[in-house]
């Protein structure tokens, strides 16, 4: 999927950002399209790569704006990444945080490291599922083939994170805690990537209902790591 940032002209009110939006968002390679009035600014997710042309003769019927390049277009697309996925880098960096604290109080090893780490990120993200389980349930149902085919799966997927954090942070049952993290795991990122693979716009259930962030391949990289941890740990285990 393309992501790309413009500056647009002409818009005086809420009203244009919604004309404009909806109008973008009919095209069939569009899958989403973001406006600011505040800044003047267009962020596109599409299929293919628009011409400013193209998306001028667009808007041409809905009013009179003018869609143009942003100079600083790329520095803004990275910027923009940050500011979309702020919820999960933050998650993310309170589960580092903890983990070093963790790590530098009691054990000094990678594996201990490793399994803090998988603690944390379990018990904070089922934290935040648990606000609005039901809720989860439903938009965790959208990708995770699982919950699709049993609904009861998601409903009882937070309490199961939680349990998985419980053991990781007190080293309980780790051979069958890593199995179970494959388990749940595998299934979730195959939903994932198939869902990016066919550009569908849909939101990440990873920190349930209390945010909207879009489902990317960050989720995906997330998945692979608890992956090749628990795969490193299971290994080591039958070794």
């Amino acid at each position: 999927m393309n992501n790309n940032i413009f500056r647009i002209d002409g818009m005086t009110c809420d009203g244009c950002v919604s004309t404009i939006k909806t109008k973008l968002e009919l095209e069939n390679d569009i899958s989403k399209a973001n406006v600011t009035l505040d800044d003047s600014r267009l962020e596109l997710f599409s299929d293919r790569n628009y011409e400013i042309s193209e998306l001028n003769k667009i808007l041409s019927s809905v009013g009179d704006y003018n869609v143009s390049n942003n100079s600083k277009n790329e520095k803004n697309i990275i910027m923009s990444y940050f500011s979309t996925y702020k919820p999960i880098f933050i998650t993310l960096g309170l589960v580092l945080l903890l983990t070093a604290i963790s790590f530098y109080n009691t054990e000094n090893t990678m594996d201990g490291f490793l399994r803090f780490f998988m603690g944390y990120f379990f018990i904070i993200f089922s934290f935040l599922k648990l606000q609005n389980v039901k809720q989860f349930a439903i938009s965790f149902s959208n990708y995770d083939p699982i919950t699709k085919r049993f609904f009861k799966f998601g409903i009882i997927y937070p309490f199961l994170e939680l349990i998985l954090g419980i053991f990781f942070l007190t080293a309980t049952l780790l051979l069958f805690s890593n199995i179970v993290t494959l388990f749940i795991l595998i299934p979730q990122s195959i939903g994932i990537f198939k869902k990016l693979k066919n550009n569908q716009a849909i939101d990440c259930a990873c920190l349930g209902s209390s945010f909207n962030v879009p489902l990317s391949n960050l989720t995906i990289i997330e998945n692979s790591s608890m992956c090749l941890m628990a795969i490193y740990f299971i290994s080591v285990s039958i070794i």
